[in-house]
């Protein structure tokens, strides 16, 4: 158990960089106490670990030392064998690089284990879409991926209303979050965060111009956020004017230009 937690440090730090003992203690799931007695053994049998005092010091690794450990055990093979390649990936256009990774770590195990990744594609699969589940056209996908992942802002389109009416924005893209095989883009505009369905977008065009993501923004809780205040206002609680009719159709409007709720 103790070597599993030794190596895991090791990648965190070769990984993430520098990082703080209270941190590592909450990746580890164990105390700080625990790391700062994990780092004086990795120092003692060599490893280039160091410790940075200050606010704004922490654990780190030497830049020049790289590990290549491939230690797995059989059973993180087993759930890394597990993911199966979902539509979402291909519609990212990243599925290759995936499918390619996994072949390499294939060809890295033991001869004894090379055979595990078709035994448990054969005993598990991962189905992300639901019954009955449309194929959304999703021509700006990849256009917002790489826009995304290059920092740079987006000019999207949609319709609002039943006149068709088209509304231009340019947002700052945060994240793509596929919620049961469907994408949604989480953009900023103006300082407040929304939401757009991509298959909605009637276009997405990528901006010269760049933006900084904020420093503690945190997609999974925001994305998380958003749901669960889309959930209340589905249920149709709380009214803040007390009439339903009209909260009802004004959180349709705001939902549809991707607007926070009143």
């Amino acid at each position: 158990m103790r070597a599993d937690r030794l190596i895991s440090m090791i990648m965190l730090l070769q990984t993430r960089g520098r990082m703080s003992a209270r941190e590592l203690a909450a990746e580890l799931e164990v105390s700080e106490r625990t790391v700062c007695r994990d780092v004086e053994a990795l120092s003692a049998d060599g490893i280039p670990i160091y410790c940075e005092p200050g606010r704004d010091g922490g654990l780190a690794l030497l830049d020049s030392y790289r590990t290549s450990l491939t230690g797995l055990s059989a059973g993180e093979a087993r759930a890394l064998f597990m993911l199966s390649i979902p539509a979402c990936l291909d519609e990212l256009g990243v599925a290759g690089h995936l499918r390619s990774a996994l072949l390499k770590l294939a060809a890295s195990l033991p001869a004894t284990r090379r055979g595990d990744d078709q035994r448990v594609r054969q005993c598990f699969y991962l189905d992300s879409t639901w019954w009955h589940e449309g194929q959304d056209a999703l021509p700006h996908l990849r256009a917002i991926y790489q826009s995304l992942w290059e920092d740079r802002r987006l000019q999207v389109s949609n319709a609002i209303g039943e006149l068709g009416l088209r509304l231009d924005q340019a947002v700052d893209p945060y994240g793509l979050v596929a919620k049961a095989g469907v994408w949604h883009l989480v953009y900023a505009q103006l300082g407040r965060l929304g939401v757009k369905r991509v298959s909605d977008l009637l276009d997405a065009i990528p901006l010269e111009s760049r933006f900084e993501r904020p420093a503690g923004f945190d997609l999974v809780a925001s994305w998380t956020d958003w749901c669960a205040r889309r959930e209340a206002r589905a249920s149709g609680f709380p009214f803040p004017c007390g009439c339903r009719r009209h909260c009802w159709n004004a959180s349709r409007v705001r939902s549809a230009a991707g607007l926070a709720p009143p």
